[in-house]
């Protein structure tokens, strides 16, 4: 293979590259610690249950007896929007009997969605007793279904398999579909990849989820190493007429393809797919990365050093722009522009110790808000900066963000076991968000300390053979 002859960090950040792009779709990598997460979410759901009961008590406007569980949920609806859960939260401890007593509605949906999407899992468990005892079949599914959902946000791979199994038949049929795509990725992050596969197989082409569940299959055989038919999965999303992708995913099927073919040694193949991939799309900059790695693979050295300028010039900066810089002074050396090559490794140096720098100072900042995570589900922006996201557990900042809302309620209080309580819970998230805001820059800043120190090598590696050569 033509890098195994180049420089060990062109060698690195190949392998890095490639990697990154090849990781499977809808569902992120857990980088802290996952037991930590679990006894956060305990404690928040005790304290949350406890005020929550405390607020029907004892606040007005908590005491509103609603006449139905269709004007219940409007008025959920109303409060949620207004930032004021809080308060939708009581008025569902308030209305429980009424809830109990018409387990069978189909309003117990929306009911159960805003119990979990705010971690409210005591008082929804509650309910589903009664609907357990009660309910018929199609009832319980379809609440399952809604657990399921909950489980994914949570990354709880193990429960949403519970809930989840034998609920497809009861379910409309896109939910059926998304039912199944869960599954599917709980799976996949269990290593159950061929139970996976067969779970993704029940997808039709007709669905929504059809593409993403193909991808899914896709990335499964890359996982064990079967490239042919990771490629013709994806084509045959590609190529079905009758099937409309939406952009964003046809360029995902685009950029695993291309990076899969790159790994496989198949340039012009994988150069050819990188093209196919849109300029205005999440997924441009690695795809000229790769434009750049597959040309350099050519010995077509002008074609790399054009897609990497282009990347250079971008105005926000993710991953495949800082790597970027590393790239262009080996370029140079291979165009036989030393002494361009030279100062281009000493502008990259220049240019990671000015970006180590920046991004320090933002971490001690703390610039990173629960918001702004909530807000990027893919991606951290911050300024101009493109940060990864992949070790953050979308439930624990959605925890965040609740104890947020509540804080007005507890100043209002006098119960101090709650209120100490509440700072208790607080302080521990706090904490914790700490570590995830640490946890994202030093990702970052370690890979860029790398890159520098690899620039660092090309100049001594220049000036060495400079020597050599008198």
């Amino acid at each position: 293979m033509e890098f195994d002859h180049s420089p060990r960090y062109i060698r690195f950040l190949f392998s890095l590259i490639v990697c990154l792009a090849l990781l499977p779709t809808s569902f992120n990598a857990i980088a802290l610690e996952n037991n930590d997460i679990k006894q956060l979410d305990r404690q928040f759901q005790s304290f949350s249950n406890q005020f929550y009961q405390y607020m029907a008590r004892n606040f007005s406007q908590c005491g509103h007896r609603a006449h139905s569980l269709k004007t219940l949920n409007q008025q959920i609806g109303k409060l949620a929007k207004n930032n004021k859960t809080a308060v939708a939260m009581c008025l569902i401890h308030f209305n429980h009997k009424l809830i109990s007593n018409n387990i069978d509605s189909d309003q117990i949906f929306g009911i159960f969605s805003f119990l979990l999407e705010n971690n409210n899992l005591a008082l929804a468990n509650r309910f589903y007793s009664v609907a357990l005892d009660e309910g018929d079949k199609s009832l319980l599914s379809n609440i399952a279904y809604i657990y399921a959902r909950y489980y994914l946000q949570h990354k709880d791979w193990k429960n949403l398999l519970r809930v989840s199994q034998g609920i497809y038949a009861d379910l409309p049929f896109e939910q059926a579909n998304q039912a199944r795509l869960y599954t599917g990725i709980a799976l996949q992050k269990l290593k159950k990849h061929r139970k996976a596969v067969k779970v993704y197989q029940q997808i039709p082409p007709r669905s929504h989820y059809y593409a993403e569940a193909m991808l899914n299959i896709a990335t499964a055989y890359i996982r064990q190493d079967w490239w042919t038919d990771a490629h013709i999965m994806i084509q045959k999303v590609l190529d079905n007429k009758n099937y409309r992708i939406d952009k964003k995913m046809r360029n995902r099927l685009y950029l695993v393809m291309a990076y899969s073919f790159l790994h496989q040694e198949y340039y012009r193949n994988s150069r050819q797919v990188f093209h196919n991939i849109e300029l205005d799309s999440q997924f441009a900059n690695r795809a000229l990365l790769g434009v750049a790695l597959t040309a350099m693979n050519q010995k077509d050295f002008i074609g790399a050093l054009n897609a990497i300028n282009i990347l250079k010039a971008k105005k926000n900066i993710d991953l495949s722009v800082d790597e970027s810089r590393l790239l262009l002074p080996y370029i140079y050396e291979k165009l036989g522009q030393m002494h361009t090559a030279s100062a281009s490794y000493a502008d990259a140096q220049k240019y990671y110790e000015q970006r180590i720098a920046e991004l320090e100072a933002m971490k001690i900042a703390r610039k990173i808000s629960p918001v702004t995570i909530l807000n990027n589900p893919e991606v951290i922006q911050l300024d101009n900066n493109l940060l990864d996201d992949s070790m953050v557990n979308e439930g624990f900042i959605k925890n965040i963000i609740q104890l947020q809302y509540i804080k007005p309620y507890i100043e209002q209080i006098e119960n101090r076991k709650l209120k100490n309580n509440y700072q208790q819970v607080m302080k521990a998230h706090q904490n914790y968000f700490t570590k995830v805001n640490n946890t994202i820059f030093n990702n970052r800043i370690h890979q860029l300390n790398s890159y520098m120190n690899q620039a660092r090598y090309g100049i001594a590696r220049l000036f060495d053979n400079s020597s050599a050569s008198r």
